[in-house]
């Protein structure tokens, strides 16, 4: 055999080193595959199911009415359950010029309607002034009441409103306008009906852009009191954020906000106070020492007389307690009724941003009380008058979710549920129960998520607007699948029979743009026995049946957080998902995307969340490596060695933790507004990572206080993802928005040093002017986000040059 000359061996060996380089660097998603996922993309669907749900406003005689989108804009339709009837409230057409008759300027949507001795009579706003229309003559007048600003809290005789001025209520007569203070010695970072600035929108506040109607303030259902919760951030020390690239100039510019780190000597400080409104007398009421006002709720709910309020309190060292308060307005004296005690978490709802499970029965003087104290979330009866135990309402392996409705009258509850009934335990179901005693009575048997959730008053009969019809007797249901738009039905709460459908949602449009239905699915978890449940967007294009299937690679989407669940199981939530974004465009773009609600998560018994109290999301990563595994085995074509991870918040957190935790499965990983460290997670409030993740702070030795600064407490040193930074083996993208006051930009700045120490390569993506919400749906991020999984897991050159749309504006002065 002849020698191969030199020329020959380069050449040959650039045509391997060319077909090396074309097999690793593959075509991929062109221009017009990243246009066909744009179109998929959650803030371009969001609102696209039309007449998805039905928001029902009941008048005095048993009728409601409610808004739908019609084909030509909005229509107004009137329900009455007794006929079996549902009919257009008006008749746009007749209506139209008797408004314009009384003022060209009126709004074509009503802002209430009533009916008088029979007669509908609705209320319509012309700028500041207000319009009766009378639906039967269609004759309209101008009224003696002017429109409410939506700046104001309104009495609930809808007379008299709370506004904030300088940092102090005052009340507004709404019929003279006369206006008088009721508080006065209301400060910067020490105000009435003011948020503080830990609650994360202190930035937006003082660059004007934050406005809202006065907050953490409750007016009493007579009208004569306002009972409300005051903060002092004076002795916080200012935290920087710099907006380094600020809208209005060149110079760096600096807000100081009042956020208290954990071992800080000051932290924000909460007292309630009360207002006898008629004789304009504040009262201030200390919360006792060592206390805090439990996050899930100011207010419970009001005594007979509306004298006493009824209000959790809460603390976290070990066990962590919380207690139900009953507070005397008239003098300010406190007293316990009944106390809770967990050496985990302990909460009034295990879904954390859900209105509390709990309803003060004025009629009966009792109190339906939410409760994990058997490793399930359960409600119990108390009364009020000793705090005595008078019955456990529920009990099982399954889980209460909300309290929709009490009728004190029939002596019944209405909530919602999920594991009562075989299958999903995610899907909600509706479920009335006895207080005087009996099993729970089904009302909802369809298999599917029952959306049907407690509006802001779970008693019967009050103001609020409710699913539940004043006398009890009806609740609106709309319900869904993954692949079944939803369907509303007027549901009669004797036996659950439908009385009347009154929507079938339309989802011609998220179908014409290409959406595709994930699937639910149920895997092992890491442990060899938890059920553990998810929710798979798979290709267009994908399928089980070929005989050879093409290698797909796999993205989790994850959040991990401990208080929400983050896989969909009914359709809207499927498809525009708030966090993480993506999935189903991601899918578009070639990748089986998975979203896992695993061990740690809610929604399941206490044991199930306690998972990640402590040793926080490593059990979770296990489960999600589990997951995906199992996912393999059942699904041809999915490459387990190309498995990527991205999501925002709590997902930036577990998605940098993932890769560096387990970096023989991970191997990308883009990561937003990670809250990277204790410090992130914390949030400088009231109450912060001693209520979700590891218990107070403990510096050792039993020590409750920072010793020095740049300590870091023991039980949350593990936490830090700085501490795996030489871990790192894949491919990391951090995302930072400098304005962002949940996640801190120092945070990821501080795991993106340790990242350097280690001598690590990254990518760190800066985002100007993008807080937490902002930078969610931002287009550049996302376009970055989806090359970085297009070039780094897919193996495929991104298109160049790319521009997604923004995500559409919010109508002009809205108020947040």
């Amino acid at each position: 055999m002849r020698p191969t000359s030199p020329n020959v061996t380069i050449a040959l060996f650039a045509a391997a080193l060319a077909c090396a380089q074309a097999q690793a660097q593959t075509p991929g998603p062109g221009a017009a595959e990243y246009a066909r996922a744009e179109k998929v993309l959650d803030y371009n669907l969001k609102g696209k199911v039309r007449n998805a749900r039905v928001e029902p406003n009941w008048l005095g005689d048993g009728r409601f009415w409610y808004r739908r989108d019609g084909a030509a804009g909005a229509e107004y339709v009137l329900v009455d359950p007794a006929k079996r009837s549902r009919e257009p409230l008006f008749d746009p057409a007749r209506l139209r010029p008797a408004l314009a008759a009384v003022a060209p300027d009126a709004a074509p949507a009503p802002r209430s309607v009533r009916a008088d001795n029979g007669v509908l009579h609705a209320d319509f706003a012309a700028g500041a002034a207000a319009l009766s229309c009378d639906l039967s003559a269609y004759r309209c007048e101008k009224a003696a009441v002017a429109v409410a600003d939506p700046l104001w809290l309104p009495s609930p005789d809808g007379r008299r409103a709370l506004l904030v001025r300088e940092h102090n209520l005052w009340l507004r007569d709404l019929r003279s306008g006369a206006e008088r203070r009721l508080t006065r010695d209301g400060v910067a970072h020490y105000g009435y009906g003011v948020l503080p600035d830990f609650a994360l929108h202190a930035v937006p506040n003082q660059q004007g852009k934050w406005k809202s109607p006065p907050m953490t303030v409750n007016w009493s259902p007579d009208g004569k009191r306002v009972f409300g919760t005051r903060y002092d951030e004076r002795r916080v020390e200012p935290y920087p954020m710099v907006a380094m690239a600020p809208e209005d100039g060149w110079k760096p510019k600096v807000y100081e906000i009042r956020l208290g780190l954990m071992g800080e000597a000051e932290t924000a400080r909460d007292e309630w106070y009360s207002i006898d409104v008629d004789a304009g007398k504040v009262r201030r009421i200390a919360i006792p020492a060592g206390w805090n006002h439990a996050i899930e709720s100011d207010l419970l709910g009001w005594s007979p007389d509306a004298s006493r309020a009824y209000v959790p309190i809460a603390r976290y060292d070990r066990p962590a307690r919380m207690r139900l308060i009953e507070v005397d307005l008239s003098n300010g004296q406190l007293r316990t009724l009944l106390e809770e005690r967990s050496d985990t978490r302990i909460q009034l709802n295990d879904f954390l941003y859900s209105r509390p499970a709990v309803a003060v029965l004025r009629e009966r003087n009792q109190i339906v009380w939410f409760s994990e104290r058997d490793g399930w979330g359960h409600l119990y009866l108390y009364d009020l008058h000793d705090g005595r135990l008078v019955r456990r309402l529920t009990s099982g392996a399954w889980l209460v979710r909300d309290v929709i409705g009490v009728d004190e009258k029939r002596g019944e509850l209405y909530f919602t549920a999920g594991g009562r009934e075989p299958g999903d335990p995610y899907q909600r179901r509706l479920y009335r129960v006895a207080l005087d005693g009996g099993e729970p009575t089904l009302l909802t048997p369809e298999a599917a998520d029952h959306a049907i959730e407690a509006g802001a008053s779970a008693i019967l009969g009050s103001a609020a607007q409710n699913l539940l019809s004043p006398d009890g007797a009806y609740v609106v249901d709309s319900y869904s699948t993954l692949d079944t738009a939803p369907r509303t039905v007027l549901r009669s709460t004797r036996d659950g029979a439908v009385v009347l459908e009154l929507e079938r949602a339309d989802d011609s449009a998220v179908r014409a743009a290409g959406w595709v239905p994930p699937q639910r699915l149920k895997f092992t978890a890491a442990d060899g026995r938890s059920e553990i449940y998810a929710t798979a967007y798979f290709p267009p294009e994908y399928s089980r049946e070929t005989a050879r299937p093409k290698q797909y690679p796999v993205i989790d989407a994850y959040y991990g957080g401990p208080q929400i669940n983050n896989a969909p199981v009914g359709f809207v939530d499927a498809t525009a998902t708030t966090n993480p974004i993506s999935r189903s465009a991601l899918a578009r773009l070639g990748f089986v995307v998975i979203t896992i609600d695993a061990r740690g998560t809610p929604g399941r018994s206490q044991a199930f969340h306690d998972v990640s109290f402590g040793d926080f999301a490593d059990p979770q990563i296990d489960d999600h490596v589990a997951a995906i595994e199992q996912l393999a085995q059942r699904f041809p074509g999915i490459d387990t060695g190309r498995v990527g991870v991205y999501g925002h918040s709590f997902g930036g957190y577990t998605s940098t933790r993932a890769i560096l935790y387990r970096p023989d499965f991970y191997k990308v990983a883009v990561s937003s507004a990670g809250a990277h460290n204790y410090q992130g997670m914390y949030g400088g409030g009231v109450n912060g990572l001693e209520r979700l993740l590891a218990g107070p702070p403990d510096y050792g030795n039993g020590r409750r206080i920072k010793p020095t600064p740049g300590a870091v407490p023991d039980n949350y040193r593990a936490l830090d993802n700085a501490a795996l930074a030489d871990k790192l083996q894949g491919k990391l993208m951090l995302v930072l928005g400098d304005l962002d006051e949940n996640a801190l930009p120092a945070v990821t700045l501080q795991l993106s040093s340790a990242l350097i120490r280690a001598n690590k390569d990254f990518d760190l993506l800066y985002l100007p002017n993008q807080n937490h919400e902002l930078f969610r749906n931002d287009a550049y991020y996302t376009r970055r986000m989806w090359d970085y999984f297009v070039e780094h897991l897919g193996g495929s050159k991104p298109p160049t040059g790319y521009k997604l749309a923004p995500p559409p504006a919010k109508p002009s002065g809205q108020v947040f």
